[in-house]
């Protein structure tokens, strides 16, 4: 994929989402040539940001715990929690589920 081809998609997912005001001076707009929009964020998008800089701020992941495993997989000790990772599989498929009965 060309860079070019993948920058156009990307700004065409970006303005489906955008809604334009129209002008409150529309004589004004037209005589000068040009058109203005006014983007509004809401309290949530606020909020958004502040939990991304936050989680911006987090380490990547525990170090020590990566260790610990990355030592029991070298060693052939570690060991998989079956029912664990079933009982996870079960909860995803659920909230998956969930997701697309509510939209």
């Amino acid at each position: 994929m060309k860079i070019d081809s993948a920058i156009q998609h990307i700004t065409s997912v970006q303005a489906k989402g955008v809604k334009s005001k129209p002008s409150r001076d529309k004589a004004a707009g037209s005589a000068a040539g040009s058109v203005s929009d006014n983007v509004e964020l809401t309290g949530t998008s606020s909020l958004m940001r502040e939990l991304e800089a936050q989680l911006a701020e987090l380490p990547p992941e525990d170090a020590g715990k990566v260790e610990s495993i990355r030592q029991a997989i070298a060693d052939g000790t570690f060991e998989v929690d079956e029912e664990a990772v079933a009982e996870g599989m079960v909860q995803e498929t659920i909230e998956q589920l969930s997701h697309q009965h509510n939209r």
